[in-house]
């Protein structure tokens, strides 16, 4: 064998060990099975179909004009004096507000678009003298089944302002209702189904990616003609 022909060889071989060298160091090292390794480690999440839990979403509007309607009635000591007969309120919004005790049922409040709901109070707070109490009150749905109203279980009235009853007695005669007006913000909460967002495509971990051991390794390398 000459000696450049044995050099020759040995140019090859240093190509073919370099060669690889460099396909081990990758991402798609080749088994002689033909397995790849390149195989992330990391669990990958799968985008979720149905909803994830609820969300609370508050409508919030101030009365525009409103007033709380008193009676003059008789009291169990045989005196007179006024006591809650209604409430009449437009909102912003144009959500109107209403309540006539005992003729026409509970407090509701209906949209422009149809959707409404009635409510029944469930705690009351005194918020300050000469101002009506802040109530909380449990909603029922009874109106359209869409629109702004639609979805509200909940409702709060909050930062009143007046609509206090006049004090002392009265003469059912002389005046028999008294309209005060009031001011509020009344928060209207719905509870809507959380949708998942997207989930983008999981990428591999760089650092959970194997290269199998050098054992076994098939590769092939052809060196630049000489």
């Amino acid at each position: 064998m000459s000696r450049k022909r044995t050099a020759t060889r040995r140019k090859q071989l240093a190509w073919l060990v370099a060669g690889a060298g460099t396909v081990a160091g990758g991402f798609a090292v080749t088994t002689g099975s033909g397995f790849a390794s390149q195989t992330a480690e990391a669990d990958v999440p799968q985008a979720a179909a149905a909803a994830r839990g609820t969300v609370e979403r508050t409508l919030r509007a101030s009365v525009v004009s409103g007033v709380q309607i008193y009676a003059c009635t008789q009291q169990a000591d045989g005196t007179f004096a006024f006591t809650q007969r209604g409430v009449r309120a437009t909102l912003q919004g144009g959500i109107k507000h209403s309540f006539v005790n005992p003729d026409s049922g509970p407090p509701q409040w209906i949209a422009r678009d149809g959707s409404a709901v009635t409510g029944k109070v469930v705690s009351k707070t005194p918020h300050g003298p000469g101002n009506i109490p802040e109530l909380e009150l449990i909603a029922t749905q009874s109106g359209k089944s869409t629109g702004k109203l639609a979805e509200v279980v909940k409702i709060r009235r909050v930062n009143t302002r007046g609509g206090v009853a006049p004090a002392g007695s009265c003469d059912p005669a002389k005046t028999p209702t008294a309209e005060v007006p009031y001011g509020a913000d009344y928060e209207f909460i719905s509870v809507c189904r959380r949708t998942a967002a997207p989930t983008p495509p999981a990428r591999p971990d760089a650092r959970s990616i194997r290269a199998l051991p050098h054992e076994g390794i098939a590769a092939s390398f052809t060196p630049p003609h000489q």
